[in-house]
């Protein structure tokens, strides 16, 4: 019984903090007067960091949000290099729906990328994803799939700061 009532004292805890973490996220992304302290872009700059392999990552972001240049290096089962994809036009755009909707003053205090090289089925892929974050701070995950003689490595964690 002691058990039981344990469990109902800690699971309501955990729900209220992640019901409070949700609200926060929803109130920055869909309230009004949502830009960055500043008034500047979150994501636009010139991004450098580190994967959780050690290699290097590096990014920038144009002054309309968009991903332009992206080079992610790797180093996994005996392979190491870096994939560069240059000429890009990622978009930074948040993606949120407010709930109740529709979102009230700019969403832009939320942003974010997704960008995929290759072919699922028949060729060596790289994809990199990433959240921007207050403070000049970036976070997110690259994959490196099917590369010859190496194999995949999914999900690295990567983190970069805004030069």
């Amino acid at each position: 019984m002691r058990g039981g009532a344990h469990v109902a004292v800690s699971t309501p805890t955990k729900a209220v903090w992640l019901g409070l973490a949700f609200a926060g996220l929803l109130a920055s992304a869909c309230g009004n007067g949502g830009t960055s302290p500043s008034g500047a872009s979150i994501s636009v700059g010139q991004w450098r960091g580190t994967t959780a392999q050690g290699a290097s990552i590096a990014f920038t972001v144009s002054a309309d949000e968009v991903v332009t240049t992206i080079a992610v290096g790797y180093d996994f089962n005996g392979c190491s290099g870096i994939q560069t994809f240059k000429d890009l036009r990622v978009p930074t755009a948040p993606d949120v729906t407010c709930v109740p909707g529709p979102c009230s003053g700019p969403v832009s205090t939320y942003r974010a990328f997704s960008y995929f090289s290759g072919s699922r089925l028949t060729e060596p892929s790289t994809s990199v994803n990433g959240l921007f974050l207050p403070g000049g701070r970036a976070t997110g995950l690259a994959s490196f799939t099917d590369f010859p003689g190496c194999g995949t490595a999914a999900g690295v964690e990567w983190s970069a700061t805004r030069r």
